[in-house]
């Protein structure tokens, strides 16, 4: 019994000894591996926050580029634009000069007053003097903006082809003169788009656009324009996309010289 006893007590101990060592290395590894797992949280999150951080300053220093070019685009914009207009008024000044000048030369002799006869209706037929007359005026404006803008889809924008329509509707229903927001129609006229803005020889237009015409009879030409197929797209557009236009008849207007035409090719 004594040697029973022993040889309990002595296998107890052996597996009592075997399972502390194990729990011992099991508890070992484990503290390890926390350590290694906290270890890769932490550089993760340094990670993510490093790569946020350079991600952030990128877009504003980029932000702030962008705005600083769009400001220097716009000062050069409307630097040019007063340069244009300084420019348009020395060209007017110019005319009126040239003129005078014409008139003092001419005058006198009959030969000479029909050459400034001449000279008036041609200057008349291509715009470069200002005119009088009856007239009327058609507007026309953007629709609402319900459109959807990930295509960019307007179909209640006014378009360049648009007012090409109306000032070809006006010519043939007898027409004699047209300008668009004050800017006088040519025969050399342009009229297309830039990006989003309606040019007109080169300069921009504003919305509402208002083209204005003159013609002998302006009952006459409001009435055949209104049947016109010109006068007929715009009920259309008005209808389909919400385009509000309007005709009216306003009496004695003045449109003034295409001075424009002149300086349109200017660098």
């Amino acid at each position: 019994m004594r040697i029973d006893a022993s040889l309990d007590a002595l296998l107890a101990d052996a597996l009592t000894s075997d399972y502390e060592g194990t729990d011992k290395k099991q508890y070992q590894n484990k503290s390890k591996r926390n350590s290694i797992q906290i270890l890769i949280v932490a550089a993760s999150a340094t990670l993510v926050t490093i790569v946020l951080g350079m991600a952030i300053a990128q877009t504003r220093s980029q932000a702030s580029e962008n705005s600083a070019t769009r400001d220097a685009l716009v000062e050069r914009v409307q630097a040019a634009d007063r340069r244009v207009q300084a420019l348009e008024e020395s060209v007017v000044t110019a005319q009126n000069d040239l003129i005078s000048a014409e008139r003092a030369t001419l005058a006198g002799t009959s030969l000479g007053e029909q050459a400034q006869q001449r000279l008036e209706r041609l200057r008349i037929a291509t715009g470069q003097t200002q005119v009088s007359g009856s007239g009327i005026t058609v507007t026309i404006d953007d629709g609402p903006r319900d459109y959807d803008t990930t295509i960019g889809n307007e179909p209640g924008k006014v378009l360049d082809g648009d007012l090409q329509l109306i000032v070809n509707g006006l010519w043939q229903s007898g027409a004699t003169h047209i300008a668009i927001n004050e800017r006088r129609l040519t025969p050399t006229t342009s009229i297309r788009s830039a990006g989003r803005a309606i040019l007109v020889n080169y300069r921009p237009l504003i919305p509402p656009y208002v083209v204005t015409a003159i013609s002998p009879d302006a009952n006459k030409l409001a009435g055949t324009f209104r049947e016109s197929s010109a006068g007929l797209l715009l009920e259309e557009l008005e209808a389909s996309y919400g385009v509000f236009w309007e005709l009216q008849t306003v009496g004695e207007v003045t449109l003034p010289a295409a001075a424009s035409d002149a300086i349109e090719d200017t660098p």
